[in-house]
């Protein structure tokens, strides 16, 4: 049985009214759900203060309370002042699990897009390299061949050691996983042992959250700064890229191109189509023949960021660019819905910034015929930053030849206003045409569609549900297509 003092780390330990020696029976951050000989870390949340709770967790049996509150601390019996509770249920959790993360290697991977789709590439190549492998983000979560929807990018500190313990528990030995910049912000990767940082790109997201680039940069930093990496491998044509490496802590650097030429991996020659994408990679090693069945240049800067780092951590460039040249990378990520001459070309993609939206419909455009049309159908999230609808209206607008506006995750805003909100930057003269329910959407765009051209359903991607008000109803832009040219075939419509 372990003690206060296995899971405390003293540096942060201030004052304890009861021994280190103390033993414990596990840890809970819940008041309400915590058990007999429990340690409760009490936490400040964004809209409560677990520390008001204090009481009630003594009372079902915790053996002792973290706090860092000096009020909570001297009001209280068996307290244990620190200096953050956040980053000290992090720390604690690794300690609770037998630190867990030293035993694997593990790739964090940050940046606003791309995220997704480097860990799914990650893991198949490690998977066709007969290393076990696990992987935890915003689609699912995977122990070897075990995968299990998620809930969050990158869950709480307890959830996230937890899942790293059974990882050791199957024999896994190489991990990668999704790092938010909410997750950096508040501890919940704490006690990690990274063996490399993934930086894909950085552009505006999350503002609702941080407040300001500045603050949203700074959270997405802490990988490179607070982690002791001994990789960092970083996306050089970004504009942010110089300030990660000027300001990270990386003790090796590998950087990763498409239009500056001194990177260690550099992708020259480049050619996309329908088929996929063709390149000449230079490496460390000298230069390779590059092909994938993924689409778009924005997916070429996922593969050369996950080969450099597989090459990074040791592994063989040929092989990993072998794996490349089939994988499927992440559902829901430029994924074609329907195949056949009948049928336009029809993509679902997680894009739900102006910066995703972009690269998604570049990609789209060179694959356009010239007598076809670009017809995107998207929406912005409710309760979310508000500041990104007018500029991903923009986007769309200026790249498509239809836009279709309607609701995505409306949650508790009202959807005609988030409407308005991006219709104040659509483009004058664009052709749009408004439809509030995202499935009468959908069908109205594939009435309007003729074979000739592309359909981009944004926003939703690989999720099976829409958020309206607080509760999940079932809803799959794939399921809305299918079902229409299920109806269309059966004559139903």
């Amino acid at each position: 049985m372990k003690t206060l003092g296995h899971i405390l780390n003293p540096l942060r330990l201030i004052q304890a009214k009861l021994p280190l020696e103390t033993a414990i029976s596990g840890i809970s951050r819940d008041a309400q759900t915590v058990n007999q000989g429990e340690v409760f870390f009490a936490i400040r949340g964004a809209k409560v203060d677990s520390h008001l709770f204090i009481q009630d967790a003594l009372e079902r049996g915790a053996q002792a309370v973290i706090v860092d509150s000096p009020e909570a601390y001297e009001k209280h019996p068996r307290t244990v002042l620190v200096d953050n509770t956040r980053s000290q249920l992090a720390e604690a959790a690794s300690a609770w699990f037998d630190f867990p993360t030293d035993k694997l290697k593990l790739v964090g991977v940050t940046g606003t897009n791309g995220k997704t789709t480097c860990s799914y590439l990650m893991r198949e190549i490690w998977n066709n390299s007969q290393l076990l492998s696990g992987m935890i983000g915003t689609v699912e979560t995977c122990i070897g061949k075990t995968c299990v929807p998620s809930q969050l990018t990158t869950p709480g500190p307890l959830e996230l050691q937890k899942i790293f313990h059974d990882m050791n528990s199957a024999k896994v030995t190489h991990a990668v996983m999704e790092v938010s910049s909410i997750a950096l912000d508040q501890n919940r990767v704490g006690g990690c042992q990274f063996q490399a940082g993934i930086f894909t790109n950085f552009t505006q997201d999350h503002l609702d959250y941080h407040g300001s680039f500045e603050n949203y940069f700074q959270s997405k930093l802490k990988l490179f700064t607070d982690f002791g990496l001994p990789l960092g491998v970083v996306n050089l044509d970004d504009d942010w890229a110089k300030r990660v490496l000027v300001e990270g802590k990386a003790k090796q650097w590998l950087t990763f191109s498409l239009k500056d030429s001194s990177a260690d991996f550099f992708a020259g020659s480049i050619e996309y189509s329908v088929k996929g994408t063709r390149a000449k990679v230079k490496t460390p090693k000298g230069n390779y023949p590059y092909e994938s069945i993924l689409i778009g240049s924005h997916n070429l800067y996922n593969a050369l960021a996950v080969l450099a780092t597989f090459y990074g951590l040791g592994g063989d460039l040929e092989q990993g660019l072998q794996v490349l040249s089939t994988a499927q990378g992440a559902p829901g990520r430029l994924e074609r819905v329907m195949s056949g001459d009948k049928y336009p070309g029809i993509f679902v993609d997680y894009a739900h910034s102006d910066d995703a939206l972009r690269n998604v419909l570049e990609a789209l455009l060179r694959l356009k015929k010239p007598n076809g049309r670009m017809i995107t159908v998207f929406g912005c999230g409710g309760d979310r930053d508000k500041t990104k609808r007018p500029k991903m209206a923009s986007v769309v607008s200026s790249l498509s030849d239809l836009t279709v506006i309607t609701s995505d995750n409306p949650r508790t805003e009202k959807p005609e206003s988030i409407l308005e909100g991006i219709e104040k930057g659509l483009l004058q003269n664009c052709r749009y045409h408004k439809e509030v329910q995202r499935k009468s959407a959908i069908e109205w765009a594939l009435r309007e569609a003729k074979a000739d051209d592309l359909v981009l359903i944004a926003g939703k991607g690989h999720e099976t549900y829409q958020i309206i008000g607080t509760t999940q109803f079932p809803f799959d832009d794939r399921k809305v297509v299918r079902d229409y040219y299920q109806n269309v075939q059966s004559g139903n419509t």
